[in-house]
């Protein structure tokens, strides 16, 4: 129940399924599928769900709201990456904007900057830059200001 309520209202999500002992049979439209560490050797193989196959986040019991967001929106990211006409909220590139949210998954510089095809360098630009329109230092105060995004 918490994670739904926190799921509807705190992210883009729809919660399409929920059960304490189950999983959703291969082929339903699932994006995400969040379950707790101790099922996760039990999730379906992704060759079991086909081209259908739903990123899954593994959410420990003692994880916090915000860690369960953050990974829910990098699974997001993974499937649906930010495209170049979408627009960018306060003032950001739609690139700034991609750029921060796979900062706030935990991707490294390098990570992020081979996921979308550019420099490490141009990556470090993009966060030198999002830190001078945000007046922030820290990656927790990136990660605080990509929870704030509206959902892409």
């Amino acid at each position: 129940m918490g994670l739904t309520h926190l799921l509807t209202t705190q992210s883009p999500c729809e919660v399409v399924f929920t059960s304490a002992d189950a999983f959703p049979e291969p082929g339903a439209a699932i994006d995400v599928l969040l379950v707790e560490d101790t099922l996760e050797r039990d999730v379906p193989e992704r060759a079991v769900w086909g081209a259908s196959a739903p990123d899954v986040v593994v959410v420990r019991a003692d994880a916090t709201p915000d860690q369960v967001l953050r990974q829910v929106y990098a699974a997001l990211a993974r499937r649906a990456p930010l495209a170049a006409g979408d627009r960018a909220p306060a003032g950001l590139s739609p690139r700034e904007e991609q750029v921060l949210r796979f900062i706030a998954s935990g991707m490294t510089h390098g990570q992020v900057a081979r996921r979308i095809g550019i420099s490490q360098h141009t990556v470090d630009t993009y966060v030198k830059r999002v830190r001078s329109k945000f007046g922030i230092g820290n990656k927790a105060e990136l990660t605080r200001v990509a929870l704030g995004l509206q959902p892409q």
